[in-house]
């Protein structure tokens, strides 16, 4: 009977003993706490600036309709202008360019001067250089921070407004080092991009429009006359702007603003 009572005491203080050990080693100890860092904490995000307000000006009997996409980033930001195409709209198209071109330019979207019987406007033949110098200087007057005009400006032109924009690029002495072009089979003057400070030419266009070949060509044919071009493929899209269009976009500024 002791050896049974004995056993029983031992076999009680083994699980006494064992249920310390555990205890112990379960609970941290002080040395180690005070040894580990304190977790460093997450840096708070800086906030995106906002958009700001769209101005849209219509035309007057003296001025031409203008849609303005102040830059989102405060002090004097430069100027990207964008000419709409065939029966275009300014505000439909410069929506495609307005988020990102806003992150550090200025975005003024000129509106065509004659009215298409289903809507939206379209380029003269001619007077359309004027009109849209005119709306560049309304834009600048409307901007809620000045304007910075002393290092060029972007000029951006899709389908009938691509046309015009190289004729205007081709014929205004240093206003426009940064051109692109979209859906137009244009042909690159290059005495007159050389004579006008035009530094860079960005062709583009979608795999599906039929404007894809003839741009693609003439990037090359610019190429070896020494003009500082590239070429952008949209993807596999047509004449017409495509939710991927902004992904291609962000690219396409950098390089023109290399140069």
């Amino acid at each position: 009977m002791e050896q049974a009572r004995a056993r029983r005491f031992g076999v009680r203080g083994w699980v006494c003993v064992v249920s310390g050990l555990v205890a112990a080693l379960s609970s941290p100890s002080k040395t180690s706490a005070a040894a580990e860092p304190p977790p460093t904490p997450a840096p708070a995000p800086t906030p995106a600036p906002e958009s700001r307000p769209v101005i849209d000006l219509p035309a007057t009997p003296d001025l031409p309709g203008v849609v303005i996409f102040p830059a989102r980033a405060s002090g004097p930001r430069p100027i990207t202008v964008v000419l709409h195409g065939m029966c275009g709209e300014p505000l439909r198209t410069c929506s495609h360019f307005a988020a990102q071109v806003t992150e550090t330019a200025n975005l003024i979207c000129p509106r065509a001067s004659q009215q298409c019987t289903g809507g939206g406007a379209s380029w003269p033949h001619t007077g359309f250089a004027q009109a849209v110098e005119a709306a560049v200087a309304r834009a600048k007057a409307a901007l809620p921070e000045p304007a910075d005009d002393e290092h060029g400006r972007t000029l951006i032109g899709y389908s009938l407004g691509a046309y015009r924009a190289l004729d205007i690029a081709q014929s205004t002495p240093g206003k426009y080092p940064r051109v692109m072009l979209i859906g137009a089979r244009v042909a690159l003057d290059q005495r007159r991009l050389v004579e006008n400070g035009v530094l860079r030419v960005l062709l583009s266009a979608g795999g599906w429009d039929m404007m894809h070949d003839p741009m693609q060509r003439e990037t090359e044919r610019a190429l070896r006359l020494g003009i500082r071009a590239r070429f952008l493929d949209l993807g596999p899209v047509g004449h017409a702007f495509t939710p991927s269009f902004a992904g291609h976009l962000s690219g396409a500024l950098s390089w023109l603003s290399e140069g």
